[in-house]
């Protein structure tokens, strides 16, 4: 059910692709175990593409992995699976410094994957 981007810099074969998908699918599966629908947008750019500090092409392209997923996940499956996402990251592309940005929805949200629309109101529960 996670969505998620990745947005590097070109440059690495089809072959580090599959391993870098590979590892980032099953490090979000084990901490969201909901039947396999893990998409990952790679999204890969030239350095004359991206700014940074307002410079084009200033230094190289920093990898951003965005990933939308539902909340509720036990906190320390999180930080697993952000380590081996990191791990697998820097493995691929050799470079230490990248951002990783986590939006979670509540499950309502996530009910068809058709009509992906992120609400930022909070889904009350009656209590007990």
């Amino acid at each position: 059910m996670p969505i998620t981007y990745l947005d590097v810099p070109k440059g690495i074969r089809i072959e580090e692709k599959n391993k870098l998908v590979k590892a980032i699918c099953a490090a979000l599966h084990e901490a969201y175990p909901y039947p396999d629908d893990v998409r990952i947008f790679l999204r890969e750019w030239r350095p004359d593409s991206v700014s940074q500090d307002g410079q084009l092409g200033s230094e190289p392209v920093r990898p951003v992995f965005m990933m939308h997923v539902p909340e509720g996940a036990n906190i320390d499956a999180k930080r697993k699976m952000l380590r081996k996402i990191n791990d697998a990251i820097v493995e691929a592309y050799h470079l230490p410094k990248f951002m990783i940005f986590m939006q979670e929805y509540p499950l309502t949200v996530w009910r068809s994957m058709a009509a992906f629309i992120p609400t930022t109101r909070r889904v009350s529960r009656p209590r007990k």
